[in-house]
């Protein structure tokens, strides 16, 4: 087995009697692009402080490339941190400002101009590079802090929240910018953000967080798909949750019975069980008898290219419904028969690992 490029082996952090992480476990392959998510409080950014070495750990080992770095100083680590609010010096100019990592490690100045030069490129800003941070705009200025973060060639990046102070066009331009440039240099990437586009974007795979411990950790379409939590559901996408009861390998709910393609996650017989159904993924039936459930449209929201139905229906607690814009359009007050393939109703479980 080839041995992880990060391996996190039970780490915690307390503060008193105040626990920020639980005892947590997980591994990073080389070249991988992994995504902390979660909601603020999750324990994903003491998670990501404790791997730069700027938080000391309370237990647990941290092993970069095999060796134990739990201990070792942050300036030691050969790690590059990029943080969202950029920590750049704002006396010294684009240039000065990626060379500082080389000029700490007492690189020659022809090996500094070469490195700096070649990473500005890389980061469309080697005509920028004598101005200073307050001459770029804030895209910029999170260009420049990446590109410091990887001159020095680190054995890992980080990148906590690094376009939470970015307005959402800036931001939909950098994450696309990061997908290429991860994608072009390979680099092993732990990214934190609570933003689940950010993350379903540019993740190789998603670490969702919640309550100071791993809920789930999965490729971003294996999370949407197949949550295993009702946290995980609808923390990540738009969900109908089901309460029903196993009935014979399928869940009762109200006067129908849901089939599942999942029915090893399914409690035993007579016992409750949460499933899920994706709003997308519900579809009109021909009529009752082709129906696992039924109701009444209660309200329409049309956004040109889908439409958000709102459903009443006995034995939820209503449902959402997305469908594509265009043809007849459903209206509010009318009855509806739906159903959902069986690969689509996922059973949860209540809480993660």
């Amino acid at each position: 087995m080839t041995r992880p490029k990060l391996d996190i082996r039970g780490v915690t952090k307390r503060y008193g009697e105040a626990t920020a992480l639980l005892p947590t476990s997980l591994q990073v392959a080389a070249g991988e692009f992994l995504t902390l998510l979660g909601p603020s409080g999750s324990g994903k950014t003491t998670l990501l402080m404790m791997i730069a070495g700027l938080t000391e750990a309370s237990g647990g080992e941290i092993l970069l490339d095999g060796q134990d770095i739990t201990r070792t100083p942050a300036y030691r680590r050969e790690i590059g941190v990029v943080f969202q609010n950029y920590a750049l010096f704002p006396h010294l100019s684009v240039f000065e400002n990626v060379a500082f990592p080389l000029r700490m490690r007492k690189r020659p100045d022809s090996e500094i101009a070469a490195a700096v030069g070649r990473t500005l490129e890389l980061v469309r800003l080697g005509h920028l590079a004598a101005r200073l941070p307050r001459e770029l705009s804030g895209g910029q200025q999170q260009r420049v802090a990446f590109a410091r973060a990887i001159v020095f060639d680190p054995q890992l990046v980080l990148m906590d929240e690094p376009l939470g102070a970015l307005d959402k066009k800036l931001r939909d331009e950098l994450k696309l910018e990061i997908r290429k440039l991860h994608a072009e240099l390979r680099k092993t990437i732990v990214y934190v953000t609570h933003d689940q586009d950010e993350a379903m974007l540019l993740s190789d795979r998603v670490c969702l967080m919640n309550e100071a411990r791993v809920e789930q950790i999965d490729a971003p379409v294996a999370l949407y798909e197949r949550p295993r939590t009702r946290f995980a559901a609808s923390f990540v996408g738009e969900s109908n949750l089901l309460d029903g009861i196993v009935q014979g390998g399928q869940v009762r709910v109200g006067e129908r019975s849901l089939a599942t393609a999942h029915r090893d996650r399914l409690p035993a017989d007579g016992q409750p069980v949460t499933v899920l159904i994706r709003p997308e993924r519900l579809r009109f039936a021909p009529g009752p008898d082709a129906a696992l459930l039924q109701g009444r449209v209660v309200d329409v929201l049309d956004l040109g290219a889908v439409r958000r139905l709102s459903i009443v229906s006995s034995g939820t607690a209503g449902l959402a419904m997305t469908v594509l814009g265009g043809g007849k359009p459903v209206e509010a007050g009318g009855e509806v028969f739906l159903t959902a393939a069986p690969e689509d109703v996922v059973p949860l479980s209540e809480s993660g690992s």
